[in-house]
């Protein structure tokens, strides 16, 4: 197995020898089907060494997450760049009899199941949609339920909201040589005192709206969008979501935007903001669709909308949240299922999180690189052996048929997307959709296994 392309931690510990298990780790798990290490290591030697360097207390969570940083500080620069940042929660219920107590797990969401949270910021280039990387990346784990505790009057330091806006801070410093940086968020974003300090000529925002927030004037957010002409509509095509209700159609979407004043929440009592802000607010309303399902999305952003076409560039943008909803998604069940691990110790699932995190973004370059002729370059992802295997798969993949034939350059990314697609099962059908993040994980998964049989095979050569 080539380590030599998976050298992430070269010079991050003191003790050498946890460089070496560090890399040859994230080797295996880069490699692997699962978060499994049982799966992912291929003697009972690596597999005691997995464990040993997981259970280090000199492997820190932090060094991880350094390290997992690294490459996005170093590519964003003179890049226009997104943040996309979210949480999710690892639910690690199922195994709570095996856990040790007070190892870094805490009850999740609902209060009662064990587990912890993950806030990850990932970095896209803005305009080749290439992933750069993560910028920041928070796991923390509730040492209480909160259930009496009123939030609302809290300093925003001590809320768990917190982390939006520190995932903010720290990826500002991270990314200090990006030309531009625009962080995207859902609804649990809409938080005024990250629109009073995280913004300023180089850094913007673009988050959903959650609360009808109350206007400098008196009125109502809402109602000022409600009363607003239509700008324009455009068409959208949905994938079919099951969590969320949505089918999959054609969404005919009508655009309003305004400028506006939001005005500062009663509890919010930090000295030194500002009494309101001006933000910029635009609507985007599915006309006639479901009633499950419906698109309905209201935006705040800081960037001037002045048209119609400024108005659809912030839906489009927000759209890209949807890559790490799917990185999530890789994390867990139909992926890397990183909730079954079963790892006695949370302080040692979470350590895994971080490392199976960059597994994770080789994947997510491949679903970015999809139908992008401008996506990075194929040498950026895979090393030159690799290359040469998946030239000859690409030879037994061409059909007769033009419309299957693997159209994209060598050089690019998308190129190799298309063979690990096949490999995954996609069939280059018009009447398919693109390929998702598990079906190229599949892909992946088969590819890795087919190479190193190649690599055996021209051994014996």
């Amino acid at each position: 197995m080539d380590f030599s392309q998976r050298e992430n931690y070269i010079g991050k510990f003191k003790d050498k020898r946890l460089d070496k298990r560090a890399n040859k780790l994230s080797a295996l798990l880069y490699f692997s089907r699962t978060s499994s290490i049982h799966g992912a290591t291929l003697t009972e030697a690596e597999q005691k060494g997995a464990y040993r360097f997981l259970s280090n207390e000199k492997v820190e969570e932090q060094m991880l997450i350094d390290a997992c940083k690294e490459r996005s500080g170093y590519l964003c620069e003179g890049r226009d760049v997104l943040v996309i940042q979210d949480t999710t929660e690892v639910n690690m219920d199922d195994h709570h009899n095996r856990l040790k107590p007070q190892s870094g797990i805490g009850v999740t969401g609902n209060n009662e199941d064990l587990g912890f949270f993950l806030h990850a910021s990932l970095v896209l280039d803005a305009d080749s949609k290439t992933a750069l990387g993560f910028s920041d990346i928070q796991l923390w784990h509730r040492k209480d339920d909160r259930k009496k505790q009123d939030q609302r009057m809290l300093p925003i330091e001590e809320k768990e909201s917190y982390r939006w806006i520190k995932a903010c801070r720290e990826s500002k410093k991270h990314l200090s040589k990006a030309l531009n940086v625009t962080f995207i968020e859902d609804r649990e974003g809409d938080i005024y005192e990250q629109f009073a300090t995280v913004p300023n000529e180089h850094t913007h925002l673009i988050i959903r709206n959650r609360d009808n927030r109350r206007l400098a004037d008196g009125d109502k957010l809402h109602d000022c969008l409600t009363g607003q002409p239509v700008a324009g509509s455009y068409s959208i095509e949905l994938i079919k979501d099951i969590r969320k209700g949505i089918e999959s159609r054609t969404a005919n979407l009508e655009v309003k935007f305004c400028k506006v004043s939001i005005a500062k929440p009663k509890p919010v009592r930090k000295a030194g903001l500002p009494d309101k802000i001006e933000l910029y607010a635009v609507e985007v309303c599915e006309k006639d669709g479901p009633k499950t399902g419906k698109v309905h999305w209201r935006i705040l952003t800081t960037y001037a909308v002045n048209d119609y076409h400024d108005a659809v560039s912030i839906v489009n943008r927000y759209r890209q949240r949807w890559y790490i909803e799917q990185l999530f998604r890789l994390l867990k069940s139909k992926g890397f299922r990183i909730e079954s691990s079963e790892l006695e110790s949370g302080w040692a699932i979470r350590k895994l999180t971080v490392m199976i995190l960059n597994s994770a973004l080789r994947v997510m370059q491949l679903l970015l690189a999809h139908n992008n002729q401008q996506s990075q370059l194929t040498k950026e992802v895979f090393n030159e052996d690799e290359i040469k295997c998946l030239e000859q798969i690409n030879k037994t993949l061409q059909a007769s048929k033009e419309k299957t034939l693997n159209k994209n350059d060598p050089q690019h990314l998308s190129w190799a997307t298309w063979i690990i697609a096949r490999l995954g099962g996609w069939k280059d059908y018009d009447s398919n959709r693109p390929p998702g993040p598990i079906l190229l994980k599949e892909g992946l998964d088969k590819f890795n296994a087919m190479f190193e049989g190649w690599k055996m095979a021209r051994s014996f050569l």
